[in-house]
């Protein structure tokens, strides 16, 4: 149970960049409890939101990527529109984004985490977004295996 649960943490983590569903952890409620694969799983998710925001700051500092951006017309305008919904809408608009069912959390997180520079904030709304949508899929999960039974 141990060695399922600390893999849970890991593939949590790891979907905050590589673009896998959150949900596909609730496989391990066969091995664990329900409750402890939704809390490592929300772990995870902090932990790997928080590391992509926190090197986002300091990649973003790089002058290689400064003068990339630059010369690039696309990723000046990429970067000026993820600053602008940054200011605008900030975390809380995040976490409402992440709760909308197969909306691309990937290029959203790298987007504002080269825009945004709060990576506390974003790494918890991105974790407040996933204890949501798993514990509504468990509960889901949950309902149709006791209408079945």
């Amino acid at each position: 149970m141990a060695l399922t649960l600390f893999l849970v943490f890991l593939y949590a983590a790891g979907t905050a960049i590589l673009p896998t569903p959150l949900e596909a952890v609730l496989g391990a409620v066969k091995v664990a409890p329900g409750w402890g694969v939704i809390t490592l799983a929300v772990l995870g998710r902090f932990v790997g939101a928080y590391t992509i925001f926190y090197l986002a700051v300091r990649l973003k500092r790089l002058p290689r990527l400064q003068e990339w951006q630059g010369k690039n017309r696309y990723a000046r305008w990429l970067m000026a529109f993820g600053k602008k919904w940054v200011d605008k809408y900030g975390a809380p608009a995040l976490f409402f984004c992440l709760l909308i069912p197969g909306f691309p959390d990937t290029g959203a997180m790298c987007l504002l985490a080269l825009a945004g520079g709060r990576p506390l904030a974003f790494a918890l709304a991105a974790a407040g977004a996933a204890a949501v949508r798993l514990s509504l899929v468990y509960l889901g999960i949950w309902g149709a295996t006791q209408a079945l039974s």
